[in-house]
């Protein structure tokens, strides 16, 4: 059973030539619900779900899997998306936006609707260091593309990290000495019970001066009025948010004509029909091995 949010022609294509035995199916136009063995999607009515009775594994659409948390789903595997071309393209928005921030290329776009032709010697790059919040596939990647660039990488999680080169941190006092030791901190961290409304006041206020906050993982993650404060009092000189606790975000929201907020809709990575299809269709074929898929969503962890 498939039901994409977009590109509905060319997952049907792609699943069709991956899965050449299967019959693909569209919701809601479903012949024979005893044939569903799989279920594709982002959101779907759980209760649909129920008509299902051989249904063996539900393989999301997207990296964030919050959805299913606390839903009455039925008793399957879920299949998180883990896509290295949506990753690709996280890493691209976020190294453009520290970029952006740390140059100066806001200012030179003031200046040049004033005619003035004035050079910014901008901080060293190697002495920018860049955090970020959540070091999963996603937060890696962005990592990698950052040193690359020759900015030095931190990194905050649950659990800790080792890899060479980044400066790991965990736990309530890691993650403030993480923000307070960082020129920009990019937060990839999942919607979970225990990263709800984590970066509040408390955190906000243990960033250096003048930092920047990029926020691509979960709006819920952010508490929106202790930003603003943060952005009002120069604790933070600029804020870019991909997504919000509230999406789309209302229009009576004082982050629209903030003038150090930059938005966009949930952009900044996308699922592709052409690479996560063949992704989920080679979990399937693991699941019909009696192989276990990959990755593999844990409510006990949220994702």
């Amino acid at each position: 059973m498939l039901n994409p949010y977009s590109e509905r022609a060319e997952w049907f294509e792609i699943l069709s030539r991956e899965l050449p035995d299967m019959k693909i199916q569209f919701w809601p136009d479903i012949d024979d619900p005893d044939s569903v063995e799989y279920a594709i999607f982002w959101t779907h009515d759980t209760e649909d779900l129920r008509r299902y009775p051989n249904l063996r594994a539900i393989l999301a659409t997207t990296a964030g899997v919050e959805q299913f948390a606390g839903g009455d789903y039925p008793d399957v595997p879920i299949v998180r998306m883990a896509d290295a071309t949506m990753a690709d393209e996280m890493a691209a928005y976020a190294a453009h936006w520290v970029v952006h921030f740390h140059r100066k290329l806001h200012t030179y776009l003031d200046q040049q609707a004033a005619k003035v032709w004035r050079p910014i010697r901008a901080t060293p790059t190697g002495s920018f260091p860049v955090g970020i919040l959540g070091f999963g596939a996603i937060g890696r990647r962005i990592g990698e593309c950052l040193a690359v660039l020759g900015y030095p990488v931190n990194a905050w999680t649950r659990t800790g990290g080792h890899e060479e080169g980044v400066t790991h941190y965990r736990g309530r006092d890691g993650l403030e000495e993480m923000v307070s030791a960082s020129g920009a901190v990019i937060n990839v961290l999942p919607h979970t019970p225990e990263t709800r409304g984590l970066i509040d006041a408390g955190i906000l206020e243990r960033f250096t001066p003048g930092s920047i906050y990029i926020s691509l993982g979960r709006g819920a993650t952010t508490i929106e009025s202790d930003l603003v404060s943060a952005l009002d009092e120069g604790v933070l000189s600029a804020a870019v948010l991909d997504v919000t606790e509230t999406e789309p975000l209302p229009a009576d929201s004082p982050l629209w004509d903030h003038p150090r907020v930059r938005i966009t809709p949930h952009t900044s990575g996308f699922t592709r029909a052409p690479t996560a299809a063949p992704l989920i269709a080679a979990n399937i074929r693991r699941l019909q091995r009696g192989e276990p898929p990959f990755p593999l969503y844990d409510p006990r962890q949220g994702y």
